[in-house]
């Protein structure tokens, strides 16, 4: 199958300079000559073609093409490039093409069909294949049509598909028409949808999307896209009756708001019509136009009933789903929390063992300490009674010296009062006395004493 570019596109797209060297692609379109002739020339032409056909498909944002297809894109006036095929031969030798139809490959053959096509049969085909090519001149070679992936480019755009729609579309079962939209919406375009579905294809074997086919036309073709919440789950990736009961409400909701958006004008149309009908006084008009609006209307209501449930499912799942998350985290949680306590001996035994040796040992402490605070409280005690004691002896003091008369304080050696006494005083106090014989000396004396 050809595919056609816009005459934009090929005008745009750049040929390398010496395209216009009449000499030197007159050399690059011809036939290769053994390897070993030249090797330089042979590697310099062989790098040539192919950074031609990797820019050609770059900028065509096209992962396949046939000979036939290069061939008429590369024509310079009426000349034919003829050494494409040994280009092609080259670069699937080298893993840098690989055939359309293995990506076309019916997933319900056996592998052991598929290990003797990809072992057995493909290598002898290609070995007669280029041993004819000896034989028989490269422009009469029957494989004009042949479909070839290139997988540098295919890689290419796979790498923007994930990025751009599969990272923000995680856990969604689109329809091919659904996923082109998605791919369109974020800016990644394809030459063809052939191109388009080889990715995909290409996706499916990586084991990023699941996928399902059905027969059209003797086609088989995509028709429906899952993009798995969790890309490293493999088994994530089979469409189950789940997920086409998903897919048939999400497809459902998707009508009823079509619907009720027509719904919607249709009820505006109506009811302009009946305010226009009023202003012209046209009220048989305007009537019929009213019972119309009225059915509309209990019609978007029953829609709109239908709408709340589907939703009102919906979201149930999604709970129902997210409860199944969390009880999946719990299982994980225990798991690794029975195994950190098994690794680190946290048994009943052991903890109960060990807590009665730590209260053990807080109390033989506790006991320690109050022994020390006892012999600090009796310390403290004797010194209490000291002092109290002290106390007692100076307050006996006080009341002995406030009880006793003046004579006696003057008696008492221990509480000696001193008494001033002038001269005059003295001798007055002298004339004034009255001794007994014998008893002068005595009181000569005390006075003396109490004098000094």
């Amino acid at each position: 199958m050809l595919k056609t570019h816009t005459q934009q596109n090929s005008r745009s797209f750049t040929f390398p300079d010496k395209w216009q060297d009449n000499a030197e692609m007159q050399m690059l379109f011809a036939i290769f000559r053994p390897r070993h002739l030249s090797t330089e020339d042979y590697d310099i032409k062989m790098k040539f073609w192919k950074d031609l056909i990797t820019h050609y498909c770059k900028f065509h944002r096209t992962c396949s093409f046939s000979l036939q297809e290069l061939q008429l894109q590369f024509m310079r006036g009426e000349q034919v490039p003829a050494c494409l095929n040994s280009v092609i031969q080259e670069m699937h030798e080298q893993k840098q093409l690989r055939l359309l139809s293995e990506y076309e490959y019916d997933s319900s053959i056996s592998w052991s069909s598929w290990l003797i096509s990809s072992l057995v049969q493909r290598p002898l085909s290609w070995g007669w294949q280029r041993l004819k090519n000896t034989i028989v001149p490269e422009t009469l070679d029957r494989n004009l049509s042949m479909e070839w992936v290139h997988l540098e480019v295919l890689q290419n755009i796979c790498n923007e598909i994930i990025d751009k729609v599969l990272h923000k579309n995680r856990g969604k079962l689109l329809h091919f028409d659904g996923f082109k939209d998605l791919c369109k919406d974020s800016d990644i375009s394809t030459a063809t949808d052939r191109d388009l579905t080889t990715c995909i294809r290409h996706l499916n074997t990586q084991n990023l999307i699941g996928l399902e086919f059905i027969m059209k036309e003797a086609t088989r073709c995509i028709h429906l896209i899952k993009i798995p919440a969790d890309n490293k789950d493999k088994h994530n990736l089979v469409i189950t009756e789940a997920d086409h009961a998903m897919h048939n409400l999400q497809m459902t909701q998707s009508n009823l708001l079509r619907q009720l958006e027509t719904l919607e004008g249709d009820i505006k149309f109506n009811d302009d019509k009946v305010r226009q009908y009023l202003k012209e006084n046209k009220r048989q008009m305007a009537k019929t136009y009213l019972r119309k609006r009225h059915l509309l209307e209990k019609n978007h209501e029953r829609r709109s009933l239908a709408l709340h449930n589907i939703e009102s499912l919906q979201l149930s799942v999604d709970e129902a789903q997210n409860s199944g998350v969390v009880l999946d985290a719990y299982k994980i949680g225990s798991k690794t929390l029975q195994k950190v306590l098994n690794d680190s001996g946290l048994k009943y035994d052991n903890v109960d063992e060990i807590l009665a040796d730590v209260r053990d040992t807080l109390d033989q402490h506790k006991e320690v300490q109050d022994v020390m605070s006892n012999t600090a409280a009796l310390q403290d005690e004797d010194l209490d009674l000291e002092k109290e004691l002290t106390d007692l002896l100076d307050e006996s003091k006080e009341e002995r010296r406030k009880t006793t008369p003046p004579s006696a304080k003057a008696n008492n050696n221990n509480d000696r009062v001193e008494v001033l006494i002038s001269d005059e005083d003295m001798l007055a106090m002298l004339d004034e006395l009255s001794v007994e014989e014998g008893s002068i000396g005595e009181q000569a004396v005390r006075l003396k004493k109490l004098h000094t």
